[in-house]
């Protein structure tokens, strides 16, 4: 079976999509056509080796929906039409038009996966302008799109007013197999010798771009908030509209500067090291179709405390692996609640939470199902041509 992947540039920068297309194309053993701003790649490479990449033009404007150069799309179009499925990633870019006129013209079937692109949330930004893009050029590839993957029901339930004729598939992305590992000790307490955290003391992780929508800002208040004297916050990640001279100076203003220790990026094993120093993961970000930075810590035992943004909280409330918030503004007893709990209690949530990711987010999960739901939309779509 051939199957192809049309996504967008994906870059290490961009985190959670860039590791779940990688994550289809391994699954599927899948060709990549990457349509991407010839800019960004020359600022930052690509997380894959794509069989074929279609630019966009220069011109402004054109250039924000990444309209293609014309004589990158032979090539493309070739490729899609000798596959037998075609999985199609993120939004609000010119590939899905493309592909909607390309796969009706061969009659491919293909499906789509927004990593949470249609989400609410999205139309804060730019609103007018994406409702414009989804009614008119994208208008036919959102109303006929056949299928649909979402990493959990939650993004699905938000997402389906927009494609009334999608059928939907919810499963979650899978992590790497190293992710499934038993915290180091000595790399806890060197990670904490050299933060000044004791090993008494509640340590919580922040972990993912320094980004608004991720409230980075709001998490350290949190933390102000709480009373939890006892609870320091590791704060990692790279500048994204916030800097780390801002949230210095958040935790200078909210008093808690000794217990807020703001590291920049990290990757492989020093992010390692961060999830081995933690007792409890948090995130009170506006939106996460899944967030990778929580699944990882489950990996590895840590609980977590999860903003309703968190559209896996929803899958996570019957499991018992933290504290998922009904909203923010009770984040800080949240923290309180964590910092108060005996660590045999933190210990057996960190498991429950462990158990819960080994039995759904192992990559062989994932692959097999991934390609037995293909094969039965390949199937249908022959079946339906002949």
């Amino acid at each position: 079976m051939k199957t192809t992947v049309l996504t967008l540039g994906c870059y290490a920068s961009t985190g959670g999509p860039s590791k779940s297309v990688r994550a289809f194309q391994r699954a599927l053993d899948a060709r990549i056509i990457a349509w991407l701003d010839p800019k960004e790649l020359a600022a930052e490479s690509l997380v894959f080796q794509p069989d074929a990449i279609v630019p966009c033009v220069p011109w402004p404007g054109l250039r924000n929906v990444l309209y293609p150069v014309a004589h990158a799309l032979p090539e493309a179009e070739e490729i899609i039409a000798t596959s037998d499925l075609v999985s199609c990633h993120l939004f609000w870019r010119w590939h899905c038009p493309w592909l909607y006129r390309i796969a009706s013209k061969h009659r491919i079937p293909y499906w789509m996966v927004p990593h949470g692109g249609l989400d609410p949330y999205v139309f804060q930004t730019n609103g007018s302008i994406k409702r414009l893009f989804a009614k008119t050029v994208a208008r036919s590839f959102l109303q006929n799109s056949p299928a649909v993957i979402c990493s959990t029901q939650r993004e699905y339930q938000k997402a389906r007013v927009h494609l009334p004729q999608a059928e939907a598939f919810i499963l979650p992305w899978p992590l790497e197999d190293a992710d499934f590992r038993t915290r180091s000790e000595e790399s806890r307490a060197v990670v904490r010798g050299r933060l000044g955290i004791s090993d008494q003391s509640l340590c919580l992780l922040f972990l993912g771009r320094l980004h608004p929508m991720k409230r980075p800002l709001e998490t350290i208040t949190a933390l102000a908030r709480s009373g939890a004297t006892n609870a320091h916050l590791i704060v990692v990640g790279n500048e994204y509209g916030i800097t780390v001279d801002d949230c210095k100076r958040q935790a200078q203003q909210d008093g808690v500067a000794d217990r807020v220790h703001v590291v920049g990026p990290a990757f492989g094993e020093s992010k390692q090291g961060y999830f081995d120093a933690a007792d409890v993961f948090i995130s009170l970000s506006h939106r996460e179709n899944f967030n990778f930075a929580a699944a990882e810590s489950l990996g590895c035992g840590v609980p977590v405390i999860l903003s309703p943004g968190n559209d896996l909280a929803a899958d996570l409330l019957p499991v018992g692996c933290g504290w998922m918030l009904p909203n923010i503004e009770i984040a800080g007893e949240a923290i309180a609640a964590a910092a108060a709990a005996p660590q045999a209690d933190r210990i057996e949530r960190g498991q429950r939470g462990r158990d819960w990711a080994e039995n759904t987010l192992r990559f062989s999960t994932f692959q097999t199902s991934l390609r037995t739901y293909a094969a039965r939309l390949a199937e249908e779509a022959t079946r339906g041509v002949a």
